[in-house]
């Protein structure tokens, strides 16, 4: 991971959990070559049932993981397809049997050495979670013994991955259900926050590699940055949807809504029982911070540059630009070129430069995010609002 991820200073708070899945696929590592001293890789991509596609998540490996932020429909992959169908482990006894392959995770495993490999599909109930990969430089470097005790780290690991999905599902739709119930819908569609999401993740992904996070990091910005304005379900209608602009007492109240929602993700979190939900203080920092600016004028701490924490540093130019580029009651949608240019006007005042230049390097990726969420056509029955945009 790069140094981004490291605990930022002042009230900002850590970015990630002290105990996450990524440390304890390392200390199974550490306990694995114990008992097979050739295991020089295990890495794990999870699914996404929703869309079919394979992305990288966690590893621990000798030297550096050949393969990161990488992804895949599961579809283009016959041969996980087939072991997922199976429901049964693959063994490779000799990479070389691929050298024919033009999969780019097979090309980058024997490009970094590795001779053999074993592959474990991982399993909620009939809920395909994703592949614990295990991969070794050495041909045959799986016996029998050694399968079998893959067996049972690879259902711990199934095991702490259907947890963790699942209580990430639970506190998602907890919010939600909260929003819902709220008048947010006029600015929190299920396409906006979807599109802030695929941003957000773009946005991570494209960051120079000094500072680009790690897989896991980015698996989790992508659950959590959607839910970054919950705190807006504690703001007054009459402020929260306002058609025109918000005098200085109105938009000092507007401002809450970060502190708001900080309260109401701890509140959640102690209500449905989800204190072990890997990287919960970064849905906090998501929430509490996404309104910093880089030069330190922002709210509601005034923090600036890297005092603010990453993921809410790239959750704000992934937001904006949403927001920005789509039609709200109180404004028409500004045109990509207009959009683009404010980001750039505005990056190393409002916006990380960083984080600008990764959303604008990838006009492909963001058309393609657009065209897969757009809006909704409005309903007679849609409420009616306005005044707040991305205060």
């Amino acid at each position: 991971m790069g140094t981004e991820a490291a605990t930022p200073p002042g009230p900002a708070g850590p970015g990630l959990d002290q105990t996450t899945l990524g440390r304890r696929v390392v200390a199974m590592h550490a306990q694995l070559r114990e008992l097979g001293p050739r295991v020089a890789r295990i890495a794990i991509a999870v699914h996404d049932e929703a869309t079919g596609v394979l992305r990288t998540f966690v590893d621990s490996t000798d030297g550096g993981s050949p393969l990161t932020c990488y992804e895949r429909p599961l579809a283009q992959v016959p041969s996980l397809l087939a072991v997922a169908g199976s429901r049964r482990p693959r063994l490779i006894d000799d990479l070389d049997v691929l050298a024919a392959s033009d999969s780019e995770h097979a090309t980058a495993l024997r490009r970094a050495g590795y001779r053999s490999s074993y592959t474990v599909p991982l399993f909620g109930g009939e809920h395909l979670l994703g592949f614990v990969f295990l991969d070794s430089t050495e041909p045959g470097g799986f016996d029998t013994a050694l399968r079998e005790r893959i067996g049972v780290y690879a259902e711990l690991l199934a095991t702490l991955i259907a947890h963790d999905r699942a209580s990430i599902h639970t506190l998602r739709g907890a919010v939600r259900t909260a929003l819902r119930f709220s008048r947010l819908r006029d600015e929190e569609t299920g396409e906006h926050v979807m599109r802030v999401g695929h941003y957000a993740r773009l946005i991570a992904r494209g960051l120079p590699p000094a500072r680009r996070p790690d897989d896991e990091f980015i698996e989790y910005l992508f659950d959590f940055a959607p839910l970054h304005d919950l705190g807006k379900i504690g703001i007054p209608d009459h402020v929260l949807l306002k058609p025109g602009r918000l005098d200085a007492a109105e938009q000092a109240l507007m401002r809450t809504h970060v502190s708001v929602g900080a309260g109401l993700i701890d509140t959640m979190v102690r209500e449905f029982g989800l204190d072990t939900v890997h990287h919960v203080s970064m849905l906090r920092n998501v929430i509490l911070y996404h309104h910093e600016n880089h030069d330190g004028s922002g709210y509601p701490h005034g923090l600036s540059g890297e005092g603010i924490p990453l993921e809410a540093r790239i959750t704000k130019v992934a937001d904006t630009f949403d927001a920005l580029t789509t039609v709200r009651p109180y404004k028409p949608a500004w045109g990509l070129d207009e959009a683009q240019a404010f980001l750039r006007e505005q990056a190393g005042r409002l916006f990380d430069p960083d984080c600008v230049a990764a959303l604008l390097a990838s006009p492909a990726q963001v058309a393609a995010i657009r065209e897969r969420f757009r809006e909704q056509p409005e309903t007679p029955e849609s409420p009616q609002g306005a005044g707040a945009g991305t205060a």
